[in-house]
């Protein structure tokens, strides 16, 4: 019997991967009105040099906790245990040297650089962009019968900022709830460590939860590695024939959910 509901963060119940590459582009078009290259280009250049730099050189060996450079430049980090002391005292030198490679790999002369006034533009149009989708506050508040979670890979205060943001912490920080970061674990999805933190929290097992998310080789694929029953949101609408990973049950909207969990097989 399905006792708790375990929702992913990033683009479940929050709008995520849509922010990055148009701000990227709003900070290049804003600050360098006369710089020629095209968007694409433009892209290719500053996802490289935020991966080779953010991910690849400041945060190489928590790369397990699958999060890295993007999320770090525009955080405010910190935060309790390990990855969150480790942050809090690098974010700002690896935010500035990412800024600072990505404009020379453009070729922007480094005298046109106002760089706290980009980091900081930058970050204010990254937090004006988080909310919640439409369907996610009516669809959490018929479910006061169960135990709540949210399993999310990414860094513990920037996670809980979002959730906050978002305007859905008052779901997440009851009796019976609980809110597990992939920095918290040292771990993210699809690894178990993560799945097993959450039902350790929530003090249920496996059979007794589901799992609710939009990437397949992430929160389904873990799911299934348990054995744990899951829904993937398909938002997007995307094929699943070109996936290996197969969830138990897919849907659109969380409008959905209702017509899952009246499922007897649960």
């Amino acid at each position: 019997m399905i006792k708790g509901l375990i929702f992913d963060l990033d683009d479940t119940l929050t709008i995520h991967d849509e922010l990055y590459d148009p701000n990227y582009l709003r900070i290049i078009r804003e600050f360098f009105p006369d710089y020629k290259n095209n968007d694409s280009e433009i892209l290719e250049v500053m996802i490289q040099t935020i991966d080779d730099i953010g991910s690849k050189k400041y945060f190489s060996r928590y790369l397990d906790c699958k999060f890295g450079g993007r999320d770090i430049l525009w955080a405010d980090c910190g935060g309790y245990g390990e990855i969150g002391e480790y942050l809090q005292n690098i974010y700002i030198e690896a935010q500035q040297e990412m800024w600072k490679e990505i404009f020379i790999n453009l070729g922007i002369s480094k005298n046109k650089l106002n760089l706290h006034e980009i980091i900081h533009t930058y970050k204010y149009y990254m937090w004006s962009g988080i909310k919640a989708f439409e369907d996610v506050i009516p669809a959490l508040s018929k479910l006061k019968d169960y135990k709540l979670g949210i399993l999310t890979n990414g860094m513990q205060l920037h996670q809980r900022k979002k959730i906050s943001t978002a305007g859905l912490l008052s779901f997440f920080s009851k009796k019976n709830s609980a809110i597990v970061t992939s920095s918290e674990c040292l771990s993210g999805k699809p690894y178990e460590i993560p799945y097993k933190f959450i039902c350790e929290k929530l003090e249920l097992s496996y059979p007794e939860i589901i799992m609710i998310g939009d990437t397949l080789d992430g929160d389904i694929q873990g799911a299934n590695n348990l054995g744990i029953k899951n829904v993937w949101i398909n938002r997007k609408q995307i094929k699943k024939d070109q996936f290996l990973e197969k969830p138990s049950f897919e849907i659109n909207t969380l409008e959905e959910l209702d017509k899952i969990l009246n499922q007897s097989i649960l």
